[in-house]
C-alpha cells in the first residue's frame, strides 16, 4: 500500500470514529477505484462500504429512494469522480451527510473536472453560507499537470485545501531513493499509412467499407419506420454524414489498422484486423453477451461485413515490423539486468497487438513473459470494446506482475497513477508521455536500483527530445541540490551539539550523549514487542518555531516530537526537544534523549542505561535443575513414639468402622495414639482389582491420661494377618499405631483355637479362617469338606502334602483319607488404587487347593479381624500423611488459617507416592489461580509497564524455579509426600527410639524440582477452595513475599480508575458493545481493547495488549474454575479440554463466528430494452456508444444483510494486516460450515480444520482483550462468565464435558498410541504432481518407531501435521483392534487351563 493511501485510511478511520456520517472516496478511474475500494475494504472492517461504477447502471438511480436505499448502512463510498458530482448536483446525495471526501490523484482537480466543479460550484456555496461541509483530503505523488508552479495555486483553491509534503525522516529518504537513468531512442517515422501503402489485408477492409450502402445500414433502416419530424431530421444527418454506430465503428476500425500499419508495421496491421474480424464472428455465432450493447441487427450487419474482408493468415513468424516496434525490441533484448519492467503505450488496441508480439518475437520471448493492462471496468458482466482486443483475463495481469508470474506490462496511461504496481528496473514510452505529470509518473515506476527509463522519439523530434532531457536535468538538479543541502545540514549538525548534557547513572558511571540517544531509544522500542504486523521505531515530527511551513533549503530553528509505541502508556509516548535547532537531525536526537531520559527515570531503562530486563525489575531466580537434593520426607512416627515412652502423657482415641465392599464383613475399632488423631476421610483400600475395604473415620475423638494402659490388639490383629511371615510375629513389641476392638477382646490365641470339623465351618464358625499348623499357622478361606483325595485333574492347583510329619508328592499322598479345598490368603497388604490386572482364565476345575484335613485348626473370631490385621500398615500408612499433613497446618500454613485437613493431605501428596489422593487435579487450579493473580498484580502495581515487561515479570514470579526455591526455603518440601506404600517388615516403637532423631532429619532425598513447585501451586488451589481468591493471596505472600501481593479488588480498582473516563465510545465500535452484550463504565476501556498496537493516529491512548495479558488470565480462571467442578475429571483430560477451549485457533474461530447482523441493499442491474450506456474507462479512447431515446436502464434492488464479526471492529494501521484479514476471512468462509458441524454435532473436536483457518494471534488477541476490559470495567467474574456464554464458548465446554467429542489433539492422542515408542515428524515443500506451472504443496508424515505410519499433503506446515497424526492414530487403534481380537481367540482357547482363584 502506498504512503499516501495508509495516511487515508487512517484520517478516514478518525473521522468515522467520530461521525456518524459517511465518507466518500473519489477516484479518476474504474480500475483505480476498484483496486482502492479493495484496499479500504480490507483495512476497514466492522462497518459496510460500496463501490460504485457505471456498470451498477447509476443512471437508473433516478429517484431519492433508490439511493437511499443503496446508501442504507453504508458508511465508506467509493467512485468516480462524476459519479459524486452527479449525486449531489442532483440533490440524491447532501454535501452534509458527508464528514469526508478523499480525493485520489488529485492534481486532476483542474478547469471543468467533475470534482472542480463539485468544489466550486457546490462545496464552496454550501460553505459561503455556513451549511456544513465535509473535510477535504486530496492526494498525489505530482500535484502539477505541467511546469507551471501558479497551477499549485490554482489547485488550492479548487479544492479549499493546503498542499503539503511529508518531512518526517528527510535523511533516510534522501539515502534511500534511486533515479532512474534516461535515454531517448530515435527511430525513423514510417509516415502516413496512405502514401506508404498498405497490407492486402487493410486494403479489402478499405475496400469493403466505401462499397457499403448507407441506405442498407440498420440505423437507417430503423429511422425509416419512424414518421415523426424528428427522426426524419435524424435521418437525413444520418444519411448525408454517415453518423451512425455501425459506420463510427467500421472507421474507427480502419483508424486504428492505420495505427497499427504506421506504428507497429504490416505484420502487426494483418494481425489486429484477423483478430478483431475472428473474435466479432465467434462473439456473434455463440452469442457470448460480449457484444450485447449493441441490437442484433447491428451484429447481425457488422458479421455481415466483416464476412466480406480478405484476411491473410500471420502465422507466427514476426515481418516487416515498423522501425519504432524494432526500436522497442531492441531496447527489451539489450537490457542487461534481470528486467522488471513496463511498456507505456497510447492506444488500448496497441496494448493486446505489441504484447502478442513480444511474446512471440525470437529476441523477446525467451526473456519476458508479457502481460496487458489497460482502462477498464472489473465488474462483472461489463462488455469491453470488440475493436481494443481486450480480454477478460487481462484483468489477472497485474495481480500475475505484482506475484512475479509476468515480468512485462504493456499498459496504457491507466498505470501512471495510483494503482499499486512492483517497483521495476525498466520503463519503456512506446509513444511520448502527454504531460509532465505523466513523465513524471512514469519515470517514479523505475524506482528499483539500476533502473532505465527509455523515450523513443522520432527523427526530426530533436526539439522534443530536447525539452524531455530538459525537464530530466532539471529534476536532476533538483534531486543535487537536495544532497547538497543534506550535506550542509550535517555540518551544522556538528556544530550545534556541542554543549548538550549527558546523562550518566552514579553507580554504573553508564554515560549516553546526544549522539547516542536515537541508537539508544530505536533499541529500546523494539524490545517492548515481538508482534506481527507493528512497525516498534519511533517515529519524529518537525515543526519550526514561527509555525511557518518548512523549507529545505532555507535554514529556520526548529524542533521535533518523538512518538513512541502505543504499547507505552500516555505519559511516556511523546517527548519534545528542550532546545531549538537549525538542524532537523540534531532537533530529532534531543527529543530521543529526553524521551530516553525519562525512561530512565521511570526504571524502564536499568542503571547500564539499557532496556531493563526481568532482573532488574524482580529479583533474579537461579535455573532449574531436573533434580535436586532436598529434605528427607517427615517422619512423625519419630515424635509419637517418644510420646509412647512416656507414660504420664495424653492419650487420644478416635474410632475407625471397617467394613469390605458389599458391608457383609464389618467390625468398629479405636485408634489410639499418643497424639491427637487426624480426621480421615472414607479410605478404600484395594486387595484385588475388583474388592476393596473401607475405613470410616468417625469425627468424634477422645482423650484420657492413661498412655501405658489400656487394651492393644494390633500385635493379635497383625499376627493374624502376617504372623506366618518372617518378622512380624514378635509379641515382645509395640507397633506406632494401637488398635482396640469395640467389640470384643482379641488375643493371638485365638489364631487356630479350635479343631478343624466339617460342622464347625457349617455352624458356629463359618466365615473362619482355617490354619495349617505345619506351615506356621498359614491362614486360608475354607471352601469345602472331602472324605478323600480327588483326582489331580480336578484340582486347579497341585503342590507337595504335609501329613503327619512328612511329605508326600500329590500322587503319592493318602488317598482315603479327609481333606478340605481351601483358597489362598491374599499375599497384597492393600493398595490406595485400583489396581488393574487382566482377570485370571476361568478355571472350570472344582477344588482350588487341597489338604488333608488332619491337623487343620479354625480361627476362634471371624476372619473380619484377620482383614483388619491386613489393612493395618495401609492404614497407619495413610495416617502417616494426615499426621504430616496436621503438622503443616500447625507450623508453617498457620497464618493462613487453613481448615480443611483433607485437602491440604491432598496439595503435599505427589502421584509418585501412590496415596489415597494427589494433588494433579488440584494443581492444576492452582497454576491457574496463581497466574491470575499474579497477573493482576503485576498489572495494577507497574502501570507504566508495557506488556512484554509484564509478561517477562509474570512469568518470573510463578516459575517452577522461583516457586521451588521457595519450597525449599520455607520448608515446605519436608512435607511433601513422595514415599509410596510398600509392604516390608514393621517397624517398631523400639525400633523408632534407637534412631538418633536429629540425623533423620538432617536426612534429604533426591526430588524433582517441579514437585515441590506442583506443591505450592496446590497448596495455592486448596487456599482458593477453602477461603477465594483473598486466601489464596495469603497462600501466595507466605511463599513468595517478594510479590507484594494485593487483594484483587484492590488491583482491580487500581486498573479501573487509571483508565480514562472522559474518553467517547466511537461511532464505529458502538455495534461492538452491543454484540458483547455488556455496557461498559468507561468506554475507554472497550476502546482500548479492540485497538492494535499498529494503530498509531493522533488521540490514542492505549492498544489492547495489557488488557489482552489480563484476559488471558481471566479465560484460564473462568475455563479452570469450571472444569474443577467436574470431580471426576482427571487432570490429564482438564488440561486437554482447557487447551481445547482456549487453544488461538478456537478463540479465533469464535470472533470470527461471533457477529452482529446489520441490513444492506444489493444493487442488481437490471437489463435493458434497447441499447444506452456510454463507456466509462478514464481514457476516453474507445468509440463512444449512441444513446437512444428509449427508457434509462434501471435496477433492481435487494434487501439482504452483512455480519459484522467482533474481530472486524478492532482498529489497525497494518496494510499488510488487512491482507491477512482478508485471505483469513476468505478461509473462515470455506471452512465455517464444516467446523460448526464438528463441534455442535460431531464426534472429533476439529482440530485439523481449525489449523488450516491459519489465524493470526491477533484474532484471539481481541477476544482476550475484551475479556479483560469486560472483567476491569465491571469487577464480576460473573459478568465475563456472561460474555463467553454469549460467545460460544462455555457452551462449547459443556459438550466437552458430556463426552460426547472426542476432544484429545491427534498429535497428543499419537504420543499416548505410541507408548514408548519415538514419534518423527516431518514436513517439505515438493512440487505438485501433476502440475505444469511448477506449483508446489506442502507434504507431511510421521515415523512411530521408525515406520512410517501416515504420509498428507495440502495445507499449511501445521496443518499437514496435525492430518498426518489423525491419520497414524487410525492405524495404530485398527492395529490394537486387531491385535486384542487375537487375543480374545487365544483366551477363549485357554479357557479350560488350570489357573487359581
Amino acid at each position: 500500500m502506498h504512503s499516501e493511501l495508509l495516511r487515508a485510511v487512517l484520517r478516514i478511520r478518525e473521522e468515522l470514529e467520530r461521525s456518524e456520517k459517511r465518507v466518500w472516496f473519489l477516484a479518476p478511474t474504474v480500475p483505480l477505484a476498484s483496486q482502492q475500494h479493495d484496499v479500504l475494504r480490507s483495512q476497514i472492517s466492522g462497518l459496510q462500504s460500496r463501490f460504485i461504477c457505471g456498470a451498477d447502471n447509476v443512471e437508473g438511480w433516478s429517484d431519492q429512494s433508490t439511493w437511499d436505499e443503496v446508501l442504507l448502512n453504508i458508511r465508506v463510498v467509493v467512485s468516480t469522480y462524476q459519479i459524486l458530482f452527479d449525486a449531489v448536483s442532483h440533490g440524491f446525495v447532501r454535501l452534509d451527510s458527508l464528514c469526508l471526501i478523499v480525493i485520489d490523484e488529485a492534481h486532476n482537480c483542474v478547469k471543468n473536472n467533475s470534482v472542480a466543479r463539485l468544489m466550486k460550484e457546490l462545496y464552496l456555496r454550501d460553505k459561503r453560507s455556513g451549511l456544513p461541509v465535509p473535510a477535504i483530503l486530496g492526494m498525489t505523488a505530482s500535484p502539477l499537470m505541467r511546469t507551471n508552479f501558479d497551477d499549485l495555486d490554482t489547485l488550492e483553491a479548487t479544492l479549499d485545501a493546503v498542499c503539503k509534503t511529508p518531512n518526517q525522516h528527510r535523511a533516510e529518504l534522501m539515502a534511500k531513493v534511486n533515479r532512474p537513468k534516461m535515454h531517448t531512442i530515435r527511430y525513423k517515422p514510417a509516415g502516413d499509412a496512405l502514401l506508404l501503402g498498405s497490407t492486402s489485408t487493410m486494403a479489402s477492409l478499405r475496400r469493403v467499407y466505401n462499397q457499403l450502402n448507407i441506405l442498407q445500414d440498420p440505423t437507417i433502416i430503423r429511422l425509416k419506420t419512424l414518421k415523426t419530424a424528428r427522426s426524419r431530421e435524424t435521418l437525413k444527418h444520418a444519411v448525408t454524414k454517415h453518423d451512425t454506430y455501425c459506420q463510427r465503428q467500421l472507421r474507427s476500425f480502419l483508424n486504428m489498422a492505420k495505427v497499427m500499419y504506421t506504428d507497429i508495421g504490416p505484420w502487426a496491421v494483418d494481425y489486429y484486423i484477423g483478430k478483431v474480424i475472428s473474435n466479432f464472428l465467434e462473439n456473434h455465432e455463440k452469442n457470448t453477451g460480449m457484444l450485447e450493447e449493441m441490437s442484433q441487427e447491428e451484429r447481425g450487419y457488422l458479421a455481415q461485413v466483416f464476412r466480406q474482408v480478405e484476411v491473410s493468415l500471420t502465422g507466427t513468424t514476426i515481418v516487416n515490423l515498423s522501425a519504432k516496434a524494432q526500436a522497442l525490441v531492441n531496447v527489451l533484448s539489450s537490457h542487461e539486468e534481470a528486467s522488471v519492467g513496463i511498456v507505456f503505450v497510447k492506444e488500448r488496441a496497441t496494448v493486446a497487438v505489441l504484447t502478442h508480439l513480444l511474446s512471440l518475437h525470437p529476441a523477446t520471448k525467451n526473456r519476458y513473459v508479457p502481460g496487458s493492462m489497460v482502462g477498464t471496468s472489473t465488474k462483472p458482466g461489463r462488455s469491453c470494446d470488440f475493436l481494443d482486443l481486450s480480454k477478460r483475463e487481462d484483468l489477472f495481469s497485474l495481480r500475475d506482475f505484482r506475484v512475479g508470474k509476468t515480468n512485462l506490462l504493456v499498459a496504457t496511461n491507466v498505470l501512471e497513477e495510483g494503482i499499486d504496481v512492483p517497483a521495476c528496473n525498466l520503463v519503456v514510452c512506446f509513444d511520448e508521455p502527454k504531460t509532465p505529470k505523466s513523465f513524471v509518473q512514469r519515470r517514479g515506476r523505475a524506482r528499483m536500483s539500476s533502473s532505465y527509463l527509455y523515450l523513443l522519439i522520432p527523427e526530426g523530434s530533436e526539439q522534443t527530445a530536447e525539452t524531455w532531457q530538459a525537464f530530466e536535468n532539471e529534476l536532476k538538479e533538483l534531486y543535487e541540490n537536495d544532497l547538497r543541502n543534506h550535506k550542509d545540514f550535517e555540518a551544522l549538525e556538528q556544530s550545534e551539539n556541542a554543549d548538550y548534557p549527558v546523562l550518566e547513572d552514579p553507580t554504573t558511571k553508564a554515560r549516553l550523549t546526544l549522539d547516542d540517544a536515537k541508537r539508544h531509544l530505536e533499541h529500546f522500542c523494539t524490545t517492548l514487542s515481538s508482534r506481527k504486523y507493528v512497525e516498534c521505531t519511533p517515529y519524529y515530527t518537525i515543526e519550526s518555531l514561527d509555525g511557518a511551513p518548512l523549507d529545505p533549503a532555507q535554514p529556520t530553528l526548529l524542533k521535533a516530537t518523538v512518538h513512541l509505541p502505543t504499547s507505552l502508556v500516555p505519559e511516556l509516548r511523546r517527548f519534545r526537544s528542550i532546545q531549538a535547532w537549525y538542524s532537523q537531525e540534531c532537533a530529532c536526537k534531543d527529543a530521543a534523549f529526553q524521551a530516553y531520559k525519562t525512561l530512565y527515570e521511570v526504571g524502564l531503562v536499568n542503571n547500564n542505561l539499557l532496556p531493563a530486563q526481568v532482573s532488574d525489575l524482580i529479583p533474579d531466580v537461579k535455573p532449574r535443575a531436573g533434580m535436586a537434593k532436598v529434605r528427607a520426607q517427615q517422619n512423625p512416627w519419630l515424635n509419637i513414639a517418644q510420646k509412647w515412652r512416656n507414660t504420664e502423657g495424653e492419650l487420644f482415641r478416635r474410632r475407625l468402622t471397617i467394613s469390605n465392599q458389599d458391608g457383609s464383613m464389618r467390625a468398629d475399632m479405636e485408634v489410639v495414639l499418643p497424639v491427637p488423631i487426624p480426621h480421615m476421610d472414607a479410605l478404600k483400600v484395594y486387595w484385588r482389582s475388583d474388592m476393596f475395604w473401607t475405613v470410616t473415620s468417625h469425627q468424634s475423638m477422645q482423650s484420657d491420661n492413661k498412655v501405658g494402659k489400656g487394651k492393644d490388639h494390633t500385635g493379635a490383629l497383625l499376627a493374624m494377618a502376617f504372623g506366618h511371615r518372617t518378622g512380624w510375629a514378635d509379641p515382645g513389641k509395640q507397633y506406632p499405631v494401637r488398635l482396640v476392638s469395640v467389640d470384643r477382646d482379641i488375643s493371638v490365641g485365638d489364631m487356630g483355637a479350635l479343631d478343624f470339623s466339617p460342622e464347625l465351618m457349617q455352624g458356629p464358625a463359618a466365615g473362619h479362617l482355617v490354619r495349617d499348623p505345619a506351615n506356621r499357622n498359614h491362614p486360608y478361606y475354607f471352601h469345602c469338606w472331602l472324605p478323600s483325595k480327588p483326582p489331580a485333574e480336578m484340582v486347579g492347583k497341585v503342590h507337595r502334602v504335609s501329613l503327619k510329619g512328612e511329605d508326600f508328592s500329590y500322587d503319592s499322598a493318602p488317598a482315603n483319607v479327609p481333606y478340605i479345598a481351601v483358597r489362598s490368603w491374599p499375599k497384597r497388604a492393600g493398595a490406595f488404587r485400583q489396581v488393574i490386572t487382566l482377570p485370571n482364565p476361568i478355571n472350570a476345575k472344582p477344588y482350588p487347593r487341597i489338604q488333608p484335613a488332619e491337623g487343620i485348626k479354625i480361627d476362634g473370631i471371624p476372619a473380619v479381624y484377620a482383614h483388619i490385621g491386613m489393612l493395618i500398615p495401609a492404614v497407619a500408612h495413610a495416617m502417616e500423611i494426615h499426621l504430616v499433613a496436621a503438622d503443616l497446618m500447625e507450623t508453617l500454613l498457620e497464618k493462613i488459617g487453613l481448615t480443611d485437613l483433607p485437602l491440604v493431605v491432598t496439595a503435599i501428596s505427589s502421584t509418585s507416592a501412590s496415596g489415597p489422593t494427589d494433588y494433579e487435579r488440584v494443581e492444576f487450579l492452582g497454576d491457574t489461580i496463581l497466574k491470575f493473580c499474579t497477573t493482576v498484580n503485576v498489572s495494577a502495581k507497574n502501570l507504566f509497564w508495557p506488556e512484554g515487561y509484564l509478561s517477562r515479570a509474570k512469568d518470573t514470579l510463578v516459575s517452577n524455579s522461583r516457586l521451588f526455591q521457595a519450597a525449599v526455603d520455607s520448608g515446605l518440601d519436608k512435607y511433601i509426600i513422595t514415599k509410596a506404600f510398600v509392604l516390608g517388615k514393621p517397624v517398631f516403637v523400639e525400633d523408632l527410639l534407637q534412631l538418633d532423631t536429629l540425623k533423620e532429619m538432617k536426612k534429604q532425598r533426591d526430588l524433582s524440582t517441579k514437585t515441590p513447585a506442583d506443591v505450592i501451586e496446590s497448596l495455592i488451589g486448596v487456599s482458593y477452595l477453602s477461603g477465594g481468591l483473598s486466601k489464596a493471596i495469603q497462600c501466595m505472600s507466605l511463599f513468595l513475599p517478594e510479590g507484594g501481593w494485593q487483594d484483587i479488588d484492590n488491583c482491580r480498582q487500581m486498573l479501573f480508575d487509571v483508565a480514562p473516563s472522559d474518553e467517547q465510545l466511537p461511532h464505529t465500535m458502538r455495534r461492538a458493545e452491543e454484540l458483547i452484550g455488556y455496557s461498559f463504565k468507561k468506554k475507554s476501556l472497550l476502546v482500548e481493547a479492540l485497538t492494535h498496537l499498529s494503530y498509531t493516529v493522533r488521540g490514542v491512548k492505549a492498544c489492547f495488549d495489557r488488557l489482552e495479558f489480563l484476559g488471558d488470565a481471566v479465560l484460564d480462571f473462568i475455563i479452570t474454575a469450571t472444569l474443577y467442578t467436574s470431580p471426576s475429571l482427571k487432570n490429564f483430560d482438564m488440561h486437554i479440554i482447557r487447551t481445547a477451549l482456549v487453544n488461538g485457533d478456537i478463540l479465533a474461530f469464535i470472533v470470527m463466528e461471533w457477529a452482529v447482523e446489520e441490513a444492506r441493499t444489493e444493487v442488481e442491474p437490471t437489463s435493458p430494452t434497447t441499447s444506452v450506456s456510454s463507456s466509462e474507462n478514464g481514457e476516453g479512447s474507445a468509440p463512444k456508444r449512441r444513446r437512444t431515446d428509449t427508457n434509462h436502464v434501471g435496477v433492481r434492488l435487494k434487501q439482504s444483510s452483512v455480519k459484522h464479526p467482533l474481530w472486524s471492529f478492532m482498529r489497525h494501521g497494518s496494510p499488510d494486516m488487512g491482507v491477512v484479514q482478508e485471505k483469513t476471512q476468505k478461509r473462515h468462509s470455506e471452512l465455517r460450515d464444516s467446523i460448526n458441524e464438528a463441534l455442535k454435532t460431531g464426534t472429533h473436536y476439529p482440530w485439523a480444520l481449525l489449523t488450516r483457518l491459519q489465524a493470526s494471534k491477533f484474532y484471539s488477541d481481541i477476544f482476550e482483550s475484551v475479556l479483560g476490559a469486560v472483567w476491569t470495567d465491571s469487577g464480576d467474574i460473573n459478568a465475563c462468565i456472561e460474555v463467553m456464554e454469549k460467545a460460544g464458548i462455555l457452551p462449547l465446554a459443556r459438550r466437552l464435558l458430556t463426552g460426547k467429542l472426542h476432544f484429545m489433539h491427534p498429535k497428543e492422542e499419537l504420543g499416548v498410541l505410541a507408548g514408548n515408542q519415538k514419534v518423527q515428524y516431518g514436513v517439505e515443500t515438493r512440487l505438485k504432481e501433476g502440475s505444469e506451472d511448477g506449483e508446489k504443496e506442502v507434504v507431511g508424515w510421521v515415523l512411530v518407531g521408525g515406520r512410517k505410519l501416515a504420509e498428507v499433503k495440502g495445507g499449511s506446515r501445521d496443518e499437514v501435521r496435525v492430518k498426518a497424526a489423525e491419520v497414524a492414530c487410525l492405524v495404530l487403534k485398527q492395529e490394537m483392534a486387531m491385535r486384542k481380537r487375537k487375543s480374545n481367540e487365544e483366551e477363549s482357547a485357554r479357557m479350560a487351563l488350570p489357573g487359581e482363584d
